[in-house]
């Protein structure tokens, strides 16, 4: 299994706009046109309820080469198979299989989904993507 270590967002994000202030069209134009993709990140403690979990895109801004990151805030009270089920489904939505590269160690979008978690918890999300996901995805052997 891939494991997702103690990976830490960094605090050396991208400078080139104000992402506080610039408009909503200058940020997007920035993240379509300056951002690669490095990894997804998940923030949690437990597959369990609770609050202030976060899903991220990660990447590296292509001018200045600080971390960009796309991320939202997953709902707090979600059960285990919501969680599991919105978070598949996010990263499947904003990965780009044409654009985005693999990350290393992954030989397709499941390994790459698995590795998001602890590898506490991969054995128990192994299961349930082998139970349930089987029709979201195509499998490994199909490429992705």
């Amino acid at each position: 299994m891939i494991s997702s270590g103690e990976r830490k967002c960094s605090q050396l994000l991208c400078t080139c706009i104000d992402w506080k202030n610039d408009d909503l069209t200058m940020q997007v134009n920035h993240l379509m046109n300056y951002f690669d993709f490095t990894d997804f990140e998940l923030k949690y403690t437990t597959l369990e309820p609770e609050e202030n979990r976060r899903l991220c895109k990660v990447g590296r801004c292509r001018i200045c080469h600080k971390d960009l990151c796309i991320g939202k805030e997953l709902p707090g009270q979600t059960k285990s198979d919501e969680l599991l089920t919105e978070v598949y489904r996010w990263m499947f939505q904003m990965w780009n299989p044409s654009h985005d590269r693999l990350l290393d160690g992954a030989d397709c979008f499941s390994d790459m989904f698995l590795s998001v978690f602890h590898e506490s918890d991969q054995e128990f999300v192994s299961e349930w993507l082998n139970a349930k996901a089987r029709n979201v995805s195509p499998a490994c052997e199909e490429g992705l």
